[in-house]
């Protein structure tokens, strides 16, 4: 356990009460030391009138003896075992005047940080009452001290954001730092103008519970508790967070937190946002990458869809399938009641296919009506034909939209990947995925069951399981 570096008033704090201590016990020599850098550091002693000078100094010699030491070493002697020693056969081994004595040590936290050590001339043992009242005074002693240090180290801190404010102030990032428990202790200009709360709004509140901060890391979503003690275990953490500004507008936030030096429990002091608005390129790319009208993935974000579930198939992941769907009777639809019921369609449609199938499959729009479904870990071809069937009544249950109830059909083509005996070489673009599926759904269009295989030998597996009669 290391000892605390005792700051410059805790020796004046001391010497007025070791000052107070000599004046309670008359006729008493008391003395007091502090541990330094060092070694133990004299603080004073007092002296009563006709006391042996002797005996004081071999008083003031076992106090610096017990606080003896780097900050950082253990309590000596009978200091570890009890709240205080009796010195008094180091007195007498020493040649010293005999007398009963004491040494209470000043504890902050458990370290030693200091000693008071008192002494009854004329071999006299130390009375217990006032044994109690000088081990009283070493702990209240410890306490304030204890207090004075915290209090040092907020207005260090409290400096340093003063001198640092004109530099945040000038950095567009969002810099904002909060205490251990969350509550906000500083906030930029910067963090002004990306949240709307000004500084004297901010301070004082919790950080996550005001923004209603969510966290994402490498594209998992986790919970603000979690993010901290990634923080608290790593020292830092990057990564992205869903926040609100005063308004409610969302924003999308690139944050960097790092945790303040640790606290003397061994847990951060707190921690330091350094937050950069992405909202508006976030919401660019996926534009870029979902269909407008419906809000599912395009194709540009089904390649890569693919190309990573081929990745997993290749490490063990189990077969794949990528299911191409092509509406039968949507033309009609939208001759018939016009395009903004062809759109209401196909959005109506977007969602049924989601809610079909599992949250970890995919659905992407390729445009017009084509839909593209890519499925993992199915459990090979028999357990693929419940969702194809579910698919399709999905989509061919009759729906009522804004001005017209309208039924369309689909048809389904269906191209699989790593469902041999080596998935490990497999060796598959996606395009021609996408492309043998595509194909595989014209000649659905042509089939009763309106399913049919890449592979035509896979296409009696849905013949046998389609309904009869």
């Amino acid at each position: 356990m290391r000892l605390l570096d005792a700051p410059p008033d805790d020796g004046h704090l001391l010497e007025r009460l070791v000052s107070a201590v000599g004046a309670e016990l008359t006729g008493c020599c008391v003395a007091g030391a502090l541990a330094g850098p060092g070694g133990a550091v004299p603080v004073v002693r007092a002296v009563p009138g006709g006391a042996d000078p002797a005996a004081a100094g071999a008083l003031l010699d076992a106090v610096v003896t017990a606080v003896d030491g780097e900050p950082g070493s253990e309590p000596r002697g009978d200091l570890s075992t009890g709240p205080y020693a009796d010195v008094s056969d180091e007195l007498d081994s020493a040649g010293r005047p005999p007398g009963g004595a004491l040494v209470v040590p000043v504890l902050v936290r458990g370290a030693v940080i200091g000693a008071i050590g008192v002494l009854v001339p004329g071999g006299g043992p130390v009375p217990p009452a006032d044994a109690a009242f000088v081990e009283a005074v070493a702990v209240a002693a410890g306490g304030v001290i204890e207090r004075s240090h915290a209090f040092a180290a907020t207005l260090e801190l409290l400096e340093d954001a003063r001198r640092q404010g004109d530099l945040l102030d000038a950095i567009s990032d969002a810099i904002v730092s909060c205490d251990a428990d969350g509550v906000i202790v500083s906030w930029n200009s910067g963090a002004e103008r990306l949240y709307g709360y000004s500084s004297g709004d901010a301070v004082g509140c919790d950080l996550l519970a005001l923004l209603a901060t969510a966290c994402v890391a490498d594209g998992v979503e986790r919970s603000a508790a979690q993010m901290l003690r990634d923080v608290t275990t790593a020292g830092r953490w990057e990564g992205e967070l869903r926040e609100r500004r005063s308004d409610a507008a969302p924003l999308t936030v690139l944050s960097s937190v790092s945790a303040l030096h640790a606290a003397d429990d061994g847990g951060p002091a707190g921690y330091v946002f350094v937050n950069r608005d992405v909202t508006e390129q976030r919401r660019q790319e996926h534009e870029a990458a979902h269909d407008v009208l419906t809000g599912l993935p395009n194709r540009r974000r089904l390649v890569g869809r693919i190309r990573d579930a081929v990745e997993r198939v290749r490490r063990g992941g189990g077969p794949m399938a990528v299911l191409f769907l092509d509406l039968d009777g949507f033309k009609p639809v939208n001759d018939r009641h016009g395009h903004a019921v062809g759109d209401e369609l196909l959005i109506r449609i977007a969602g049924r296919l989601t809610g079909t199938v599992r949250s970890t499959d995919f659905v992407a729009r390729l445009g017009g009506d084509e839909f593209v479904v890519v499925l993992e870990q199915f459990g090979g071809v028999e357990r693929l034909m419940p969702v194809l069937r579910r698919i399709l009544h999905a989509v061919e249950e009759p729906m009522e939209l804004s001005t017209a109830t309208v039924a369309v059909s689909t048809s389904i083509g269906v191209a699989l990947a790593g469902d041999t005996d080596a998935p490990a070489e497999l060796v598959v673009d996606p395009e021609d995925l996408v492309k043998a599926a595509d194909e595989a759904m014209y000649r659905a269009k042509r089939r009763p069951g309106h399913v049919a295989f890449a592979d035509p030998e896979l296409d009696p597996h849905w013949s046998a399981t389609e309904p009869t009669g």
